[in-house]
C-alpha cells in the first residue's frame, strides 16, 4: 500500500506542475489588484492608474488600482510580499519601497529582492526643492543661513519616511549643516497641500504638479536635485550650482509581483507593459508629468534593482543614517 501511495504521489508532482502552468497560461481569469503604495494625487498614483488602465485594456480583465499608503510605502510592500504568487496582486514599486527602505529601515518586514518578482520599469523623476512664494529665501544660501540661525524651526514635508523626498531632505541637512525638521505625510499630495497652506515650509517636489505650480507662482523653486537643470525648469539651478554637493537622487517607478510569480504571467506582463510604454499615450503622459521612461525588463531590470539596493546600502553604511 505504501508503494502505491508513493508512486501516486510521485506521479502527482508533474500533474500539479502541468495544472499550475495551465492556470498561468489562462491568466487572468478574474480582476487583478494593482497596489499603489501612496495616497491619491501624487505621481506614484498617476503612473499606477495609467498602468492599470493600460493593462485592463490589454489583458481583457479589470486591473483595479488600490491605494495602500503608510510607512513610506512599506505597508503596501509587506502586503504584496505576503500575497499569493498567482498574478492577481501586483504593485507599483518605487526607489523607496524596493531599494532605500530595505537599507535604511532596521526591519522593513520584507526583502526588496528575494520577496518580489521584478516585471518592468515604468518611469523616473527628480525632485526640486521648493517653498512658498512668501518665504524669505531667494536661494539655497539664504535658506541655509536662516536654518543655522534657527535650528530645528524650519520644516520640510515628504511623502513619508524613507521616500526620496525624505532622503533628499536628509542629504541636504548632511551636506549643508542646516538643521531642518522633517514632517512625513501619507503621500506627496497631502504634503504639498500643507506646503501651500503654510503648515510646512519646504519640500522636494516633483515636476508635476511642481512645474505648473511654479509657472503659476504658487511655489518658488530653489534648486533641482539632479546633475543637470531640468528641461521644464531651465532657469532653476542644480544643487551643485548652488554649492551643495551630494544631494542628487532620482525616484523611479516600476511594476512588481510577489516572488515566484509564474514565468508565463511574468512574460505576459512584460510584453503588455512594453506595449503600453511604446504607445503615444504613455509618451504624452510622461511629458505632461515631466518624467522620463524607465524601459527595463528581464535580467537588465533585475540588475538595476540590485544596483539600487546596493547604492542605498552603501549610503546607509557611509552615513550611519537610519529612518527608524
Amino acid at each position: 500500500m505504501t508503494h502505491v501511495t508513493r508512486r501516486a504521489a510521485a506521479l502527482s508532482v508533474p500533474a500539479l506542475a502541468l495544472a499550475t502552468a495551465a492556470r498561468a497560461q489562462a491568466w487572468p481569469e478574474r480582476p487583478v489588484t494593482l497596489v499603489i503604495p501612496f495616497a491619491p494625487g501624487a505621481f506614484t498614483d498617476a503612473v499606477g492608474r495609467f498602468t492599470a488602465a493600460g493593462l485592463t485594456q490589454r489583458l481583457g480583465q479589470s486591473v483595479v488600482a488600490e491605494n495602500r499608503p503608510g510607512a513610506g510605502g512599506s505597508v503596501a510592500a509587506r502586503t504584496v510580499a505576503r500575497s499569493a504568487p498567482d498574478g492577481y496582486t501586483l504593485m507599483i514599486g518605487t526607489q523607496g519601497t524596493k531599494a532605500s527602505n530595505a537599507s535604511l529601515l532596521r526591519n522593513p518586514g520584507y526583502d526588496p529582492e528575494s520577496d518580489f518578482t521584478p516585471v518592468h520599469g515604468l518611469a523616473k523623476i527628480v525632485g526640486t526643492l521648493v517653498c512658498r512664494p512668501d518665504a524669505p529665501w531667494r536661494n539655497v544660501a539664504e535658506l541655509v543661513a536662516d536654518a543655522k540661525r534657527r535650528p530645528g524651526q524650519i520644516t520640510y514635508g515628504s511623502a513619508g519616511i524613507g521616500t526620496v523626498q525624505h532622503l533628499l531632505g536628509e542629504m541636504f541637512k548632511l551636506s549643508t549643516g542646516a538643521d531642518l525638521a522633517h514632517v512625513p505625510y501619507r503621500g506627496g499630495a497631502p504634503a504639498l497641500a500643507d506646503l501651500l497652506a503654510g503648515n510646512v515650509q519646504l519640500m522636494f517636489e516633483y515636476p508635476n504638479p511642481g512645474i505648473e505650480m511654479i509657472r503659476a507662482g504658487r511655489i518658488r523653486p530653489l534648486a533641482v536635485a539632479a546633475p543637470e537643470r531640468l528641461p521644464g525648469l531651465p532657469d532653476v539651478p542644480t544643487m551643485s550650482e548652488e554649492g551643495v554637493r551630494n544631494v542628487e537622487a532620482e525616484t523611479w517607478f516600476a511594476l512588481f509581483g510577489p516572488r515566484d510569480l509564474p514565468p508565463a504571467v511574468t512574460a505576459r506582463l512584460e510584453r503588455e507593459t512594453a506595449e503600453i510604454m511604446a504607445s503615444e499615450g504613455f509618451r504624452d503622459f510622461l511629458a505632461r508629468q515631466g518624467a522620463l521612461p524607465l524601459a527595463l525588463r528581464g535580467e537588465a531590470f533585475r540588475r538595476f534593482v540590485s544596483a539600487e539596493v546596493a547604492k542605498w546600502r552603501a549610503f546607509a553604511n557611509a552615513t550611519n543614517f537610519r529612518i527608524d
